[in-house]
């Protein structure tokens, strides 16, 4: 039983330590709106970013509820039903993260080289902006493809495997099925 408490203390904390990088996003992106809030060509993607930072914060606090709803103490099942609930939440939370990250970095990189180098990235053109866009948009579908032909032979990393299962959808489709058999067990 111990075991399972320093997990979900683990969990805890680390949830934590990203709601407060979240929140520190969702801040600095605050300031650098209000700072730039008659430039149409960085307040959209600050603002693209700060939806982003915002749904992630959204998400994390969505666990914290469901993992401060956990009461290792309570009937098995209910426990478990929640556990399932929490891994549900957190792959789907993963696998959102790494499909919208791509799309991301342009945004990121225009509010980042502005508000920390003062740099303005537009200066590359709007050609070398397409090809961005258009790149990050690639690499959703073939990371997609990647993790669902090749995941299962990352044996070796773990971490590899566990990165591939999120991209490829396995580790959902694992938890939507344990999720019903607790039901089913329930019913």
């Amino acid at each position: 039983m111990q075991k399972q408490y320093d997990h979900l203390a683990r969990l805890r904390r680390s949830l934590f330590a990203e709601l407060v990088c979240d929140l520190a996003g969702v801040v600095l992106l605050g300031w650098f709106i209000g700072n730039f809030a008659g430039q149409l060509k960085y307040l959209v993607p600050a603002i693209a970013l700060d939806v982003y930072a915002i749904a992630l914060v959204v998400a994390v606090a969505r666990q914290s509820t469901v993992l401060g709803a956990v009461d290792l103490g309570g009937a098995v099942l209910c426990v478990q039903q929640r556990l399932q609930k929490l891994r549900l939440l957190r792959i789907r939370t993963t696998l959102g993260t790494l499909l919208f990250a791509p799309l991301m970095w342009l945004p990121l990189l225009i509010v980042g080289a502005r508000g920390v180098f003062g740099i303005d990235v537009y200066a590359a053109g709007v050609a070398w902006l397409a090809a961005n866009v258009l790149f990050g948009l690639a690499v959703i579908p073939i990371a997609v493809f990647f993790a669902r032909r090749y995941g299962s032979r990352l044996q070796q990393s773990s971490a590899l495997r566990l990165l591939a299962d999120e991209i490829a959808g396995r580790s959902l489709m694992a938890a939507l099925r344990d999720l019903q058999q607790v039901r089913d067990f329930a019913a």
